[in-house]
């Protein structure tokens, strides 16, 4: 009996010790980078798997603000060689600050699957896009994919072992109409999930889609989120704090230009009201400066402090965070 028990007892150890391994193996082994490069008044994002496993590029710089295609362009040289595959690029939507480079993404790396939020914009910039990616449809099989369909499509652009992507699409969709007027408010926004450690990456995504997205219970659940790329570069109009309590980030990163340099001489990004709504997230008071912030109310730029992990690309340059699965740290550069 004796010899029974510890025969059971060994093979419940085994057993446990296997669905412990499997269920880490599920949660995601290995590092996971997320670049969030300064474009200047622009996104631009970089995804890396260990080794290159897995590659996403979300949105991809501007083409007005100073230097930011050619900063986009060097930091992804960089990183990869020429030709190397990208699994997944994603156009948020199609304002120039955000597709500013992406043709020159299809044209240099191997796509696999492009998502955008399937909205036609008049411009030349996005009409080249858009022939780009109707070329390499037919010769190299890039597979075309959009907002309202991403989540129905089941897909896993990175396979089993590589993050889980998600677009969070409300059920009742998007306004047309809405999406014609601004298309910020159309924006593709995606969630990351890699291990235990999640990220949200909401576009140009403004009020209006914010409170799609909160009276939608399944992307409402979805939204919460450790690391957050501030919506629409740190705009009021973005942020509202029932969307940032939903999310509750304690990782955020607004990537936008500086002060009265290029479009940011319009745009004044970012808002004094919504770093100090995001400073309520930021943790200890630790990494105190001061960043410029435009005051709406006020009509005027002021040296406004912030502190722990809140994080401005035109103060802080490109931020770099790792994930392993469990934890997440910034590299420091």
């Amino acid at each position: 009996m004796k010899r029974l028990i510890a025969v059971l007892l060994i093979l419940g150890v085994l057993c446990f010790a296997a669905l412990e391994s499997s269920s880490l193996l599920a949660q995601g082994s290995g590092k996971l980078a997320i670049h969030f490069i300064n474009v200047g008044q622009a996104d631009g994002i970089l995804i890396t798997q260990d080794d290159s496993q897995c590659v996403i590029v979300i949105d991809a710089g501007d083409t007005r603000y100073p230097s930011s295609a050619a900063h986009f362009k060097a930091y992804l040289t960089q990183h990869m060689a020429q030709g190397a595959d990208i699994d997944l690029a994603v156009a948020t939507h199609p304002h120039s600050d955000h597709i500013g480079s992406m043709q020159w993404v299809l044209e240099t790396y191997s796509v696999k699957t492009y998502l955008d939020n399937g909205q036609d914009h008049h411009t030349k910039l996005y009409t080249n896009l858009m022939e780009t990616v109707k070329q390499q449809k037919h010769s190299k099989g890039l597979e075309h994919v959009t907002y309202d369909d991403f989540p129905k499509s089941k897909q896993k652009p990175c396979g089993a072992n590589g993050p889980k992507i998600e677009a969070l699409y409300p059920e009742e969709g998007l306004d047309p109409d809405l999406c014609e007027k601004q298309q910020n408010n159309c924006s593709v926004v995606t969630k990351l999930t890699w291990g235990q450690t999640t990220f949200l990456f909401p576009g140009d995504a403004e009020h209006e889609e914010e409170e799609l997205l909160l009276n939608d219970p399944q992307t409402k659940d979805a939204l919460k989120a450790d690391v957050l790329k501030v919506a629409h570069h740190g705009s009021d109009t973005s942020s509202d704090p029932k969307f940032l309590e939903a999310v509750n980030a304690s990782w955020m990163v607004i990537s936008s230009g500086e002060k009265n340099i290029g479009t940011n001489k319009r745009y004044k990004h970012p808002r004094l009201s919504t770093v100090r709504y995001l400073l309520e997230y930021a943790g200890d008071e630790t990494n105190l400066h001061r960043i410029d912030t435009y005051d709406a109310n006020k009509r005027r730029w002021k040296k406004e402090p912030i502190w722990g992990q809140l994080f401005v690309t035109a103060y802080d340059d490109s931020v770099v965070l790792i994930s392993d699965g469990v934890k997440i740290i910034k590299e420091q550069r």
